[in-house]
């Protein structure tokens, strides 16, 4: 019996984040990402059943991270003056960190569970949102779906298009404020 490598099964994962950002889901195979790794598909195969698992290797952490402190982060009141400053912080970060991840699970995850990644942090936004404003300025709760729904496009925009990190602070930053003075004049 083979004794299976942490070494290789790491540069599947590896090799397979790039694909995956590079092609998204449904269009990358197991075979492409064995030819990449240098193996041949049947010992792909000892290390992942099939291109879900891999992609799953991929993604299952950083998802997990990523809605966890999501929604520990919009329980927050957004009165605070410190808000834009501590919301693009927290996207800074995660594109610094995990910009592939970010992307392929926001935008390139067709065909998987997390196909849906992106509608559920919207609503998460949104139903935040909703919560903040008040009821008097906002006669229809669309508009405030069209704002979180701009704002997590932004965002993705910026992941997709990240230069440098001068270049992502002042990115997010204007779409931050704007964001957040916008809203100010909902509450």
């Amino acid at each position: 019996m083979q004794i299976l490598k942490d070494e290789i099964r790491n540069k599947i994962l590896d090799v397979a984040e790039n694909l995956f950002y590079q092609n998204g889901f449904r269009d990358t195979t197991t075979r492409s990402i064995a030819k990449a790794v240098g193996i041949s598909v049947s010992n792909l195969y000892l290390y992942y059943e099939n291109k879900e698992a891999i992609f799953y290797g991929v993604t299952d952490g950083f998802f997990e991270y990523f809605i966890n402190g999501f929604k520990t982060f919009v329980n927050h009141d957004d009165k605070s003056n410190g808000m834009n400053i501590d919301i693009s912080h927290v996207f800074q970060r995660i594109i610094k960190v995990d910009q592939k991840k970010f992307i392929i699970i926001a935008d390139k995850s067709q065909g998987t569970k997390y196909e849906g990644f992106k509608e559920q942090i919207i609503n998460i936004l949104s139903n935040h949102m909703l919560s903040q404003v008040n009821k008097e300025f906002v006669e229809d709760e669309l508009i405030i779906y069209i704002l979180a729904k701009n704002f997590m496009e932004g965002i993705i925009e910026i992941a997709k298009n990240y230069k440098d990190d001068r270049w992502l602070e002042k990115s997010i930053g204007t779409l931050v404020s704007y964001h957040i003075n916008g809203m100010k004049h909902l509450m």
